[in-house]
């Protein structure tokens, strides 16, 4: 059983009051760390002991959304592109608040890192090499992304699943220099 501590019920009342703030349609840029304190009902004190900045609040997110998902993709003993895309969907749209959080902070970024960094770690998974390794992890992570900014958008909000693994597999041509 997970003890949930001090620090962790912080950290979430500051990642609560940032969604509180975005919903108020507070300007990101503006926000000031007492302000986000105060909403949270915690401190600037209590802040600095978790955080250097506010940024820190959704980038340590995404650093622990590329954990997990490493994790999972190394539980699947034949990863491929289908089940790797299908879990990124599937994750994205059950936590679509936090991706709106990374677009109203700017921090895609450091979204696109994260995953170019998934993508490396996938092919040293299968055992792959290529010379333009940079190249090809962050084209893929640069895709996943805007993939992924419009299959959350609002008009594509019932758009079936499946159906847009498959066009993402194909407008990617299966992401098979990640596999192969």
């Amino acid at each position: 059983m997970t003890q949930i501590t001090a620090k962790d019920k912080s950290k979430e009342k500051f990642y609560q009051a940032l969604l509180q703030i975005k919903s108020e349609g507070l300007d990101y840029r503006t926000l000031t760390v007492q302000q986000l304190a105060s909403y949270a009902g915690l401190s600037r004190q209590t802040f600095y002991r978790h955080y250097q900045d506010k940024d820190e609040i959704i980038t340590s997110r995404i650093h622990e959304f590329k954990l997990n998902a490493l994790h999972h993709f190394t539980q699947i003993s034949n990863l491929d592109a289908e089940s790797m895309i299908s879990f990124l969907l599937s994750y994205w749209d059950n936590h679509r608040e936090f991706f709106a959080l990374i677009e109203w902070s700017g921090l895609r970024e450091v979204f696109i890192d994260n995953v170019a960094f998934m993508n490396r770690e996938i092919m040293k998974m299968n055992n792959v090499v290529h010379l333009n390794e940079t190249y090809i992890s962050n084209t893929y992570a640069g895709a996943i992304y805007m993939f992924l900014v419009s299959f959350l958008s609002d008009e594509h909000r019932h758009t079936n699943i499946e159906t847009l693994i498959q066009l993402f597999l194909t407008l990617t041509n299966g992401q098979k220099l990640l596999f192969k």
